[in-house]
């Protein structure tokens, strides 16, 4: 099977939903690769302190995709911006990117320089609040036989910080929704 990478910066975000009315909030992200085979690749940003609407996080991350799945468009890039809360993060947002359209829309530039993109951030109830600005960059096809398994991709960035993340394990490394059996969940999109 046919694979590649995305090389990813999640820049900044810009006209986020408010997440409290004293000060400004704590913002991250936690993107992830929706669709594919095999385990879920999620990887969070660090946490930009006093962000509020306006975050930046400039964090660069790495991801491996199956490419006829992305031919099939069931592979998406997906974004959730939350802000630390003290017993439960806050979701202020998410944009859903089809590898697809980011593969249509690359341009071929000579020593494949990055390519910036601005999408909507959707809130819950899905109206449009604010914009998530990134770079990327798909690496040329690799193959895997098929009886190895991708390996994993850590981040590339500084570790996620631990504490206040909704209670998941987000420091450096890919990380598993897992149910409190321990089994694996289906990646909820």
């Amino acid at each position: 099977m046919e694979y590649r990478i995305l090389d990813l910066i999640l820049a900044s975000a810009k006209g986020l939903k408010r997440s409290t009315f004293f000060g400004r909030s704590d913002v991250y992200a936690v993107a992830s690769i929706s669709g594919t085979t095999g385990k879920i690749q999620k990887l969070p940003t660090t946490v930009h302190k006093n962000g509020g609407s306006n975050p930046t996080w400039n964090f660069p991350m790495k991801f491996i995709f199956d490419e006829a799945g992305v031919l099939q468009n069931r592979v998406s890039l997906v974004v959730k911006i939350k802000s630390v809360r003290l017993f439960h993060d806050k979701s202020l947002g998410e944009v859903h990117v089809p590898i697809k359209e980011l593969m249509d829309g690359a341009v071929k530039t000579e020593g494949n320089a990055m390519q910036s993109v601005s999408c909507q951030v959707n809130t819950r109830s899905g109206k449009p609040k604010g914009v998530l600005n990134f770079w990327f960059e798909l690496g040329e096809r690799f193959v895997i036989q098929h009886h190895q398994e991708p390996v994993p991709v850590v981040q590339t960035g500084e570790s996620g910080a631990g504490t206040g993340l909704d209670g998941e394990q987000l420091v450096g490394e890919i990380v598993y929704d897992t149910a409190s059996d321990g089994s694996v969940d289906d990646w909820p999109v």
